[in-house]
């Protein structure tokens, strides 16, 4: 059975409500013009499946065994009024998620009547179920497109050095643990991989995935589950629900390590890890330290003192760890770690603004508002409910960061342990160069 919710009304998250390995959550809302269907395949990884997972989105996107290239797939969806079918791979921890996407016009506003539910389900369901793939392998030229620009994603990640940076900062920190692959994974192992060996790992994750399915439409649409169902109940399935907290290991002393590269601004990441942190408590503490626009970080070390252009902070509750990065010039890399050093000690003696708290409230607030404003964010906030087996509306949750006190975020400012420090340093000469043009 559907877990049925309407707007942020929490829907039923136990293991009890999965059936064959596939759980299915629709949500209405009047105030949206289309329908979207989003399916999660979560995934265990390893070194050698990452770059799989990856180019798989895309392989899956690009055509099928009754559209065996992207340019007759796009066409037939540009031809049920622009539908849109797309995919991407998010990190989840240790795990990982393969989302595939599909949205569409609501039937009612369809010109002529079309039944373009219908029509969009058989060609998603076709994507999935039947790929363009002979004889237990993918077919070229769509395989080998995909490849090249899964290769090329790899080659550019370098070109973004703030990206770069806090992907080195997680090998890092997260160092043997799947974590500590990037999401396209390296280079060395993207170019192994095969048709024959895309194709395995494929019908694997249709055997042995948790797959958590979400629908957003504007009425009721129960024709949706029963095709989903229909067509993946056919599949044999062995899957598991999925468990993805995975803290990170403490490390004896913090992993520092500094690496050279021509680059106009030099980058500095943090890792601290923490042992259990209420998530109202996190969340709060996260805004005042670095979340909300007035927060100490921005506020001391960009603002007041000047020394840095950027300063961001994201946690990942998950991996039990809370990440800040900066960019600025090299010679301020020893400074900034110190003055961030500060800042914590500053929420550790509970030095620090009651108004800071209510902001970091009130930004939390409205973005959980607006995720309400669009499909897919709708769908993005149930799975994550599920994903963080919390299922507390943002009213709720909200309420709950009201509550949370000043002797809460200092000691939990206090499990705060440094365990990676990363600098991206620019090479001699070139910031000096960088400011001068």
């Amino acid at each position: 059975m559907s877990r049925k919710m309407t707007e942020y009304a929490a829907p039923d998250c136990g293991e009890g409500s999965t059936e064959n390995g596939l759980r299915y959550t629709a949500l209405c809302s009047p105030k949206f013009r289309s329908c979207l269907l989003t399916f999660y395949f979560y995934v265990h990884r390893t070194k050698e499946t990452a770059p799989v997972h990856a180019l798989l989105t895309d392989l899956l996107t690009a055509s099928s065994a009754a559209y065996k290239d992207h340019a007759a797939l796009s066409l037939r969806l540009e031809s049920l009024y622009a539908a849109d079918f797309s995919a991407k791979l998010s990190l989840c921890g240790d795990d990982a998620a393969l989302v595939f996407t599909a949205s569409w016009l609501d039937d009612r506003y369809a010109l002529n009547g079309e039944a373009i539910t219908g029509q969009v389900l058989d060609l998603i369901l076709g994507c999935l179920l039947q790929p363009n793939a002979e004889n237990g392998a993918f077919c070229d030229p769509a395989f080998r497109i995909c490849k090249q620009n899964l290769l090329d994603d790899i080659d550019c990640l370098c070109n973004d050095k703030r990206e770069y940076a806090l992907q080195q900062a997680a090998a890092i920190a997260y160092q043997g643990t799947p974590a500590a692959f990037s999401v396209h994974g390296s280079r060395e192992d993207a170019e192994t991989v095969t048709p024959a060996q895309a194709y395995r790992v494929w019908q694997e994750i249709l055997r042995t995935s948790f797959c958590e399915i979400v629908c957003v439409t504007p009425e009721p649409k129960p024709e949706i589950e029963a095709a989903v169902r229909g067509a993946l109940g056919q599949l044999p399935r062995n899957a598991a629900f999925f468990d993805f907290d995975a803290p990170t290991a403490p490390k004896q002393r913090p992993a520092v390590q500094t690496e050279t590269m021509p680059l106009e601004q030099s980058k500095l990441v943090l890792v601290y890890r923490y042992d259990s942190i209420p998530r109202e408590v996190l969340a709060v503490l996260c805004g005042v330290l670095g979340g909300i626009p007035e927060s100490l970080l921005f506020l001391n070390l960009r603002e007041k003192q000047g020394l840095c252009y950027y300063c961001a902070l994201q946690s990942s509750q998950f991996k039990h760890t809370v990440t800040i990065d900066c960019g600025m010039d090299a010679e301020q890399a020893e400074t900034v770690q110190a003055a961030v050093a500060e800042q914590l000690r500053k929420l550790q003696d509970r030095d620090f603004p009651d108004e800071m708290m209510r902001q970091a409230v009130l930004q939390y607030e409205y973005h959980a508002a607006a995720v309400q404003d669009a499909p897919d964010s709708t769908a993005a906030a149930a799975a994550a409910m599920y994903r963080r087996r919390d299922l507390r509306t943002p009213e709720a949750l909200a309420e709950a960061m009201r509550q949370v006190t000043r002797e809460q975020i200092a000691e939990a400012a206090k499990q705060l342990t440094p365990d990676t420090v990363y600098l991206l340093r620019a090479e001699d000469g070139e910031e000096a160069d960088a400011d001068a043009g």
